[in-house]
């Protein structure tokens, strides 16, 4: 039972050392301002015997997209860890306090020690008013942690929509050029998207490349390390294909299955109402399907596909129309001359099949060959 107590009152005693601690280390999180008053430590660049400082860079992705194919741009939601080692700044903030580490908002770091000043190349518009937080360790580790939301340009290619892959790039820059600061990714990418999901996209591949980029002018020209952060992305076409694509194939067939009836009989008029409603019903459901389809200055696999689809039953409209037209000439002609010897509903018939074959020949594959090329 004495025992049992004692347990109790050890457990509640390291729960208070434990509290105590705790809140130390809250309460001191605040780095101490008044250091960066020595403006020129704070400042000058963090080098080792003339070695570019090596930056690492860690997005992490809560949303990505929409992806907008008027304004070749998408949206992305991220937060941006950068890290790098600044051993004088450490020892000017730790010199005089027993903690080992810090924490800064972002705002109140600006203008007072050295960071690498990340800019985003192909950024269209930002709202970076969010988190922002810096991070100081007494061993001269430095991590900078902010929120990033905005519009980035993007190199996109609807061609074959909607069986499209995209590239969602993002490349990171800093302020200084590549015999200061040099920028890496931490891998595995893989992690930088793991809270991802998509609903019409499927991720295939998430990748970081350090590249160069060049600016010049006429006084002056530098490289700059550059990190490329891309996301691949399949869009998955299940709702283009039903709402769309299948039903305008089906029509077409169907129009181009009129051949199958006699344009000889009475079958005419049934043939003819039924390729002339199918007309009239893809020319419909292509303006109605225009508002889910994206507004580009060319053509895409499913704008071809329409137009295909669309002269498969003008063609089939107008195949009626020529033959019973010749059939009603030659019936004329072959009264007034007296001929009995030449059946016009016979080479109608022939004439008729074999129009039928060529043009849905032609129709699918004209679409397959359509699928490969574009």
């Amino acid at each position: 039972m004495k025992i049992s107590i004692h347990i109790k009152k050890f457990a509640m005693l390291l729960f208070l050392v434990l509290v105590f601690f705790a809140s130390k280390g809250i309460t001191a999180a605040q780095c101490d301002l008044s250091v960066f008053q020595d403006q020129e430590t704070a400042l000058s660049i963090p080098m080792e015997d003339y070695d570019p400082v090596d930056v690492e860079l860690l997005p992490t992705f809560v949303k990505l997209g929409p992806v907008n194919g008027e304004e070749y741009s998408f949206y992305a939601d991220f937060y941006l860890k950068s890290s790098w080692y600044d051993q004088d700044l450490a020892d000017l903030l730790f010199e005089t306090s027993d903690d080992y580490v810090c924490r800064l908002e972002g705002q109140d770091a600006y203008g007072k020690f050295w960071r690498p000043g990340l800019e985003f190349l192909n950024s269209r518009s930002l709202d970076e008013t969010g988190y922002d937080k810096f991070t100081i360790s007494s061993d001269g580790f430095i991590q900078n942690e902010r929120r990033v939301q905005g519009y980035f340009g993007a190199d996109l290619n609807f061609k074959k929509f909607p069986f499209d892959s995209q590239v969602l790039s993002i490349s990171i820059i800093p302020y200084f050029d590549d015999t200061m600061v040099t920028l890496r990714g931490l891998e595995p990418a893989e992690e930088w998207t793991r809270g991802l999901n998509f609903s019409d996209w499927k991720m295939t591949e998430t990748s970081g490349s350090a590249t160069s980029s060049n600016f010049k002018s006429s006084s002056w020209e530098n490289n700059f390390s550059t990190y490329n952060v891309s996301v691949s992305l399949q869009r998955i076409p299940n709702y283009y294909v039903i709402k769309i694509l299948s039903p305008v194939f089906i029509m077409a067939i169907l129009a181009l299955a009129s051949f199958l009836l006699s344009p000889t009989t009475e079958d005419y008029d049934t043939r003819t109402s039924l390729t002339v409603t199918l007309l009239l019903t893809v020319v419909a459901y292509t303006f109605i399907a225009s508002d889910d389809l994206p507004v580009l200055s060319y053509l895409t696999f499913t704008d071809i596909f329409l137009v295909l689809s669309f002269m498969a039953c003008v063609l089939a409209v107008v195949a009626i129309l020529a033959e019973r037209s010749f059939k009603v000439y030659r019936e004329r002609k072959l009264e007034a001359e007296n001929e009995e010897n030449f059946s016009v509903d016979d080479f109608l018939e022939r004439i008729d099949r074999y129009l039928g074959v060529f043009f849905t020949i032609i129709y699918l594959g004209s679409v397959t060959i359509l699928y490969i090329l574009v």
